[in-house]
Formats: structure tokens, sequence, C-alpha cells
């Protein structure tokens, strides 16, 4: 994983937790990572799956990302 993906994902995160991702999360296991996401939702996103959290996390973090570099064309 990149740096800027890195970011991406922490800053995308921040998003559906109330605490963003810590800089170590890519070193996570997929179900540390999704308890992590279960444990620091939004109230109105209580009860949702952890593995949904993180695909929605990554899907915002790369349509930023892709519309982001699409500007700079």
């Amino acid at each position: 994983m990149s740096e800027e993906e890195k970011n991406d994902l922490i800053w995308a995160s921040g998003h559906f937790l109330g605490e963003n991702y810590p800089e170590d999360f890519h070193m996570w296991s997929e179900d540390k990572l999704e308890q992590y996401c279960e444990d620091h939702t939004w109230d109105m996103l209580n009860g949702a799956d952890g593995s949904w959290l993180v695909d929605q996390i990554e899907h915002m973090a790369w349509s930023v990302r892709e519309y982001i570099n699409s500007q700079k064309k």
C-alpha cells in the first residue's frame, strides 16, 4: 500500500467512524480492522457490519482519489 493510499483511507474513515483509522491500521488483520470499524462507527451507522464499513471506506477513498486525479489532467 502506498503512502497516498494509506492517507486516503485514513481520511475516508473519518466519514464513517467517530475516530479515524490510526497510522498503523494497514498492518492489522482484516478481523481487527472490521472490529475497529464496528467499535468506532458513528451512531447513525451503529450495528453496521464491519466488513460493510471497510468496503464503504475503501470505496470512498478510491472514488475521491479518482476524482482528484481526473482534475489534474
